[in-house]
């Protein structure tokens, strides 16, 4: 899995570890924590790359944050993404219990753990989703 869980409540860490993490476009596929993805290493091998991230800039430290909030910080995150070259497909992470709302997401792929983790910080983010070449998803967690 990843780092340390002490911060996080046992119910927060669960409904992370059972969330559906939605590649929308320009590919669909879905993402689950431990779970091997082809899709993954598929995009590995179309771009030569061998990592890759899921994150997001809604709802701050699992704060529920407004709509305009929401939306200006993940415009944020998008926009540094891009100045920063990196390639941003959007997703949706999804509870599949429906007890909480999808959060808007991006999958980035070629992007290393250390600057995936910085930009997690960076929008108060208590984890990411992170892929190294085994494709298989997991839950690195910041706080």
């Amino acid at each position: 899995m990843g780092a340390k869980s002490e911060g996080l409540s046992t119910d927060l860490l669960a409904a992370y570890l059972n969330t559906e993490f939605r590649v929308m476009e320009p590919r669909q596929f879905t993402l689950r924590i431990g779970i091997p993805s082809s899709e993954v290493k598929a995009v590995y091998l179309a771009l030569g790359y061998s990592s890759a991230a899921f994150l997001t800039a809604w709802n701050p430290l699992s704060q529920k944050a407004t709509d305009q909030q929401n939306e200006a910080a993940q415009a944020a995150l998008i926009d540094k993404l891009v100045r920063n070259k990196y390639l941003v497909w959007t997703g949706i992470g999804v509870d599949p219990t429906g007890d909480w709302p999808g959060e808007e997401s991006v999958f980035v792929p070629g992007i290393d753990l250390d600057t995936a983790k910085s930009f997690g910080s960076e929008f108060s983010q208590n984890a990411i989703v992170w892929m190294d070449v085994d494709g298989v998803p997991q839950l690195i967690l910041l706080q």
